[in-house]
């Protein structure tokens, strides 16, 4: 069994990793490179780099699996080539369905190119999927020529995702995608591995925070109780988020609960995304992801006005949410911004969005209250102890940056 980086070495994001024998080969993600992350490219040089790449050590079977749906790790699913199979989640498929559904109606996520939109669709229509099993159940193996691949639900800062146990050639490797200790399962990591992750030959590990001690992984519930402090100190409180972070949905939720506030959204990609967490996890976990999505409504603007509101938005909703600020006391207004950094810090990632830019220079009063979606250093060593691999590979890094 042989493994092959074609990209993540040196770069967080636009994650490439090739598993091959003689007859098959499988590849673990197919992401675009992140603005300020890798080589710029454009969509006609990342098509002609897949191609290339099914174009070289063609074998018998081939089959593309995704930890998860972020666009750094699935952005070029379109560019696949039919001949080969893709696998992701049940629940990662079915979001990333309604996110090209949603941008089919031409609504609220910024997108307009209704061709590609209708490809993503057909492609995704085709996409092998699996169920995440119950917490305590081993998860089944897919058998993908003569590589075994099993999936196993890990915590990230997006719904559904997953680390793999990839079995060939009488060697054992195991991919961890993205991963987090400190999102509300994560509790469940170094438990899953002790019981799984044995004997293993390669760990293939991302080191996203290993360039980033300076930043502290707080745990979701302290994002809660930190929100929940500063939403007690003003009447309208607006909060930046991404609509597929499940975790800091039922983070916010709570919070705005514990400030004794409503909650309130301003776009049809989050409503249609809580509908569908509610559907597949509400009846689990004590209810922490079954919600109950109301939309802001400007007929309700006064009865919002006399008894305050939290307001989700996402970065496309800059114009909607500006026409409500200025009917509001700017003094009484806050924005929590709960995403990465990057976006408004790093130049090349304000040059291709502005908008996170944009969002807190609108308001008088904002705060950053976030956690990170990656493991930090202390779990990434955690993890590379407990497996124990003969070998590590970390991938989703900066470059230079080891262990």
């Amino acid at each position: 069994m042989n493994i092959t980086i074609h990209r993540g070495l040196e770069q967080i994001g636009g994650c490439i990793t090739e598993i091959s024998t003689a007859t098959t080969r499988i590849f673990i993600d197919f992401g675009k490179n992140l603005p300020g992350y890798g080589e710029r490219t454009s969509p006609e040089q990342d098509k002609a780099m897949v191609l290339e790449i099914f174009a070289n050590n063609k074998k018998q079977h081939e089959a593309v699996f995704y930890t998860h749906a972020h666009e750094d790790h699935i952005g070029l699913f379109r560019y696949i080539p039919e001949s080969v199979s893709q696998f992701i989640g049940e629940g990662a498929l079915q979001m990333l369905q309604t996110k090209y559904s949603v941008m089919k109606e031409g609504d609220d996520l910024g997108h307009n190119n209704p061709a590609q939109t209708l490809e993503a669709l057909d492609k995704l229509s085709k996409f092998n999927t699996w169920k995440r099993i119950a917490q305590h159940d081993k998860p089944k193996t897919i058998e993908f020529g003569d590589i075994r691949v099993t999936p196993f639900f890990c915590s990230h800062s997006i719904y559904d995702s997953y680390m793999f146990l990839i079995e060939a050639d009488g060697k054992r490797i195991w991919h961890t995608g993205d991963y987090r200790a400190h999102g509300y399962l994560g509790k469940g990591l170094i438990p899953t591995l002790k019981k799984y992750a044995k004997k293993i030959d390669t760990l293939i590990t991302e080191g996203t925070m290993l360039s980033r001690d300076a930043e502290e992984c707080i745990h979701e519930s302290k994002v809660a109780s930190l929100m929940t402090d500063q939403m007690r100190k003003y009447d309208y409180v607006f909060v930046l988020l991404s609509a597929t972070d499940i975790d800091r949905i039922a983070t916010i939720r709570n919070a705005a609960a514990n400030a004794n506030k409503k909650l309130l959204i301003n776009g049809k990609f989050q409503y249609e995304t809580m509908k569908l967490f509610s559907k597949r996890e509400g009846h689990s976990f004590n209810g922490l992801y079954r919600f109950n999505p109301q939309y802001f409504n400007s007929k309700g603007l006064e009865y919002c006005r006399e008894n305050g509101f939290v307001l989700m938005v996402g970065a496309t909703h800059i114009k909607r949410t500006r026409e409500i600020y200025e009917k509001l006391d700017p003094e009484q207004c806050l924005l929590i911004y709960s995403t990465w950094e990057g976006y408004y810090k790093i130049p090349e990632q304000v040059a291709i969005n502005s908008a996170y830019k944009e969002f807190r220079e609108m308001f008088n009063h904002c705060i950053d209250i976030h956690t990170s979606g990656h493991a930090d250093r202390n779990t990434i060593e955690e993890v590379v102890r407990t497996v124990n691999a003969k070998e590590v590979i970390v991938i989703h890094k900066d470059a230079g940056v080891t262990l």
